[in-house]
């Protein structure tokens, strides 16, 4: 190509293919000389005509026999070069497992000594790089043998004249010069062509002093060539353990970067946590949640290198369970609320009303891929909005295609910089990291994301501008949960609450119209504050229509929301008072302690999510639906003062650590017993083995770590459960736990209630269904009050006041055998508790008369005894009850 172009070509070596195209993509690299043409490299690049033609080949060891194509791969780990064609073109079969190399010598290496089962490439490249590096124990298996792939030049999109000489220059080179020029450098003969020494032995042998001199040359230049080449395999195996070295360095400072900064993680957020279960105001719990939220934002960051590393190994997956997209929404919200008011810009929130809100799917990786999303267009944007938007594309059975939007009116790219975007640890521009922070490992991990869920993602941009990202996905409906959803949200319910919203900004007033329609409720719409009031005065008139709910925008009337309020009420034509449920706007906290002061009856946060809203009307009418997006179930009851007859021994040499695990657990009455190391752990099991029903074992540890303690107490009981509780995540960990008898892994900073539930769910059936089933039925105990509370509180004040003595007064009538006098007093307890719900306690009482009616000792001390502990237990749950 020089002779024909009269062009120099200057040549980059000793650079893996990954660093060669991230340098093309930069323009540092102008040319590519040998690259096949993809619909997704046609954005960056111009190709030449195809000069060579070649076929996808799957390489493995002679004695493979159970590869014979594509399909036999299914399953398997195969090896191929990182950003090739042939990557791209295996990303299309899920079922295979990928293991990316930067250079395919190491890769074939791999194949060679059995690390990797196959590897896939071309047949010209390939064949060519075993015969340089004398791998002679492989074998190709040729595939799609009706297509040829082609190899092309490539260059710079902005370079379109040099195309042009590239295709002249190959349009002057002839069939037989392609030929001669792939018969010297494309060879696929696989065995050493031994016929010029054949040729010469032929020619010499005239006389056998020039065969045996010839002979002996060759023989000692072949073994040059062996030694050489075992130099070149010893060099190859050499640089490969250098790089799993390398590889398990990265690992291990990852393992011990996510330890370290997971720890202290954990106090923060647990002991957030147990403050908030304290009394503090509304303004405080809204404090120690940012608290969590900036926790939660940081652990992000830690999880973000923790995925890239498994993307990159191929071992990232998903999780599919039922999950509300509400709740997913809300949750993405809430962490984010606080950077958009950081940067004082505005958030605006749209979700298609025929968008369900049961899935299944990831929910915690959407919410990943979306708070991710959300947190590049806040940290972008300086002035202006963000906007999440979720439509419905279409529906194909119980499938949603639906498409996520984020839109912001940030600094925006350019074509550079978006070719640029998904690259890992890269930002669009060298400022960026020093002005805004981050990693530059977000949007790489929201594309693998994207992908692993079959969906698509796409980048609009305009410098100055803004940005906008469409995440297409597809996601089956949870039909059970949301068919339970839509029933208990028909539209009968609510079809008679009038409601007038006043709300200063008309696309947000729009989108509550769309929300409250699709609840079955009317509404009236203005953004003037002396309209509502007329609405409001003329309620009362004949045909008016009275208003029953006003949704009132905090920042919409002038002197805000709150004395707006104060107005309705003092007003003396509106006769008939509205319910007030009051927005109000991003961190702007401290209005919710207002609330009690003002004549306001209930206040959500805005941007405005559907299932919210909905709660808070639940709520104001006490109509009898359940949003769903939280569980009705309760998975544990927390009963500070019951006891357990299981503890818990917990293994953990971090002070703060130890505290916040005994006060979570002290919390559903479990007593724990700590130990600060694993040697500590194995002593105080053996001492209270009989009474312990869960082990929590820290992993690093001085004396005996974790791993070692399990092991012991797994060898002393073959029951027990016993739970990791680790700052380690990296992958293995949880595989090595298992092998060291744990039954179960936790990993810091855990979420306190999940700790809880847990927790709960280890101990044995007996304690949990102590814990489920109380002795007394307070859905019983309303019932026979008439279903007054109030009346229903006082009964049990009454009860408890009445029964301290009880006991004490049934041991001693019991003990001076006045069996009539016993009688009498469970009798009058028996009336009492059937009344208040405590059945148990009542058909227990019925017994106990007859027994004392037979007069037989043993019998009535039996039955005294196993009395006496149910009615401890019931007198403990009033008093909680009471007091909650």
């Amino acid at each position: 190509m020089e002779d024909r172009t009269g062009l120099t070509f200057k040549v980059r070596k000793n650079l893996t293919w990954p660093e060669t195209y991230d340098k093309a993509l930069s323009h540092e690299i102008p040319m590519l000389s040998a690259i096949s043409r993809t619909k997704d490299r046609e954005q960056y690049f111009i190709f030449s005509k195809a000069y060579y033609h070649f076929k996808r080949v799957i390489v493995t060891r002679t004695d493979e026999k159970g590869i014979q194509g594509i399909e036999d791969l299914s399953g398997s780990l195969v090896a191929v070069q990182k950003g090739s064609s042939h990557h791209s073109y295996l990303l299309g079969f899920p079922d295979i497992n990928l293991s990316l190399y930067d250079a395919v010598e190491d890769a074939l290496t791999a194949v060679a000594n059995g690390t990797e089962a196959a590897f896939v490439g071309n047949l010209a490249t390939t064949n060519f790089l075993i015969q340089n590096s004398a791998l002679t124990n492989l074998k190709f298996t040729a595939f799609e043998a009706d297509k040829n792939l082609g190899i092309h030049f490539a260059v710079r999109k902005d370079w379109p004249v040099l195309i042009g000489i590239l295709n002249k220059a190959l349009d002057t080179i002839t069939d037989e010069e392609r030929m001669e020029i792939a018969s010297r450098w494309i060879s696929v003969s696989s065995e050493p062509d031994f016929g010029p020494f054949l040729r010469i032995i032929a020619l010499i042998g005239a006389t056998a002093l020039i065969i045996l001199g010839v002979s002996f040359y060759w023989i000692l230049k072949l073994k040059r060539e062996v030694k050489h080449r075992e130099e070149t395999q010893m060099e190859l195996e050499a640089a490969k353990m250098e790089a799993e070295e390398a590889n398990d360095f990265k690992s291990s400072f990852l393992a011990r970067m996510s330890h370290e900064v997971r720890t202290p993680l954990n106090a923060i957020v647990g002991m957030s946590y147990l403050l908030r279960k304290t009394e503090i105001t509304l303004t405080q719990r809204t404090y120690i949640d940012r608290i969590t939220q900036a926790s939660n934002n940081m652990l992000s960051i830690i999880n973000d290198i923790l995925d890239y590393a498994k993307i990159e190994k191929g071992k990232a997956e998903l999780e599919i369970t039922s999950f509300s997209l509400d709740q997913v929404i809300q949750n993405v919200i809430s962490i984010v609320s606080y950077k958009i008011d950081e940067q004082g810009i505005g958030l605006r929130l749209i979700k298609d009303s025929k968008v369900p809100n049961w899935f299944l799917g990831d929910g915690k990786r959407l919410e990943q891929i979306l708070l991710n999303l959300m947190n590049n267009a806040s940290k972008f944007t300086q002035k202006g909005e963000v906007l999440l938007e979720i439509r419905l594309l279409a529906r194909e059975g119980s499938k949603y295609h639906l498409c996520f939007t984020v839109e912001d009116t940030g600094i925006g790219m350019n074509d550079t910089q978006i070719s640029r975007l998904f690259v890992p640890f890269t930002q669009a521009d060298s400022t960026i990291t020093r002005r805004f922070g981050g990693s530059g490992l977000g949007l790489s991990i929201v594309k693998h994301l994207v992908e692993l869920m079959h969906g698509t993602i796409e980048v609009y941009s305009t410098e100055n501008e803004g940005s906008t990202f469409s995440v297409k996905i597809t996601l089956p409906v949870d039909e059970e949960r949301q068919d339970q959803y839509s029933r208990r949200l028909s539209s009968s319910q609510f079809k008679d609450i009038r409601t007038l919203v006043l709300e200063k900004n008309g696309a947000s007033m729009n989108l509550i119209e769309s929300y409250l329609r699709s609840f079955g409720m009317q509404c009236e719409l203005t953004t003037s504050e002396k309209s509502a009031l007329s609405i409001l005065e003329n309620g009362a008139k004949p045909f008016a229509g009275q208003i029953h709910l006003l949704i009132l925008d905090y920042d919409a009337p002038k002197n805000g929301g709150l004395q707006f309020a104060k107005e309705i009420y003092e007003n003396s034509r509106i006769t008939v008072k509205p319910k007030i449920l009051l927005l109000v706007p991003m961190m702007r906290e401290e209005l919710f302690d207002e609330v009690k002061n003002n004549p306001v009856h209930l206040a959500i946060g805005k941007p405005i999510i559907p299932s919210v809203l909905l709660d808070g009307i639940v709520d104001l009418f006490e109509a009898k639906a359940t949003t769903g997006i939280h569980e009705e179930v309760q998975l544990y009851q927390e009963k500070e003062g019951i006891k357990m007859r299981k503890s818990v021994l917990l293994v953990e040499d971090n002070k703060t650590n130890q505290l916040i695990a005994k006060s979570l657990l002290s919390r559903i009455g479990v007593d724990t017993i700590v130990a600060s190391d694993g040697l500590q752990g194995v002593d105080l099991f053996k001492e209270h083995q009989k009474t312990i029903g869960l082990v929590l074992m820290d992993l690093h540890m001085p004396v005996m770590n974790g791993f070692e303690s399990a092991e012991i107490i797994r060898a002393l009981d073959k029951e027990v459960p016993i739970v990791a509780m680790t700052a380690d995540v990296v992958l293995g960990v949880k595989e090595k736990c298992k092998a060291h008898g744990m039954n179960h892994f936790i990993s810091k900073p855990f979420d306190p209630d999940d700790f809880i539930c847990q927790a709960a769910a280890f101990l044995d059936e007996k304690e949990r269904s102590f814990q489920r089933n109380m002795l007394l039925d307070v859905p019983s105990g309303l019932r026979s009050m008439g279903g007054n509370e109030l009346l229903y509180l006082e009964v049990l004040r009454e009860y408890l006041k009445e029964n301290q003595e009880f006991l004490s007064e049934l041991d001693r009538v019991i003990k001076s055998r006045a069996y009539e006098d016993a009688e009498h007093l469970i009798h009058k307890l028996k009336s009492s508790s059937g009344s208040i719900g405590a059945k148990e306690i009542y058909d227990y009482c019925v017994k106990f008369q007859k027994v004392l009616q037979d007069g037989k000792d043993m019998d009535i001390l039996m039955y005294k005894s196993d009395f006496t502990g149910l009615f401890q237990r019931l007198l403990v749950e009033i008093q909680y009850y009471v007091e909650k």
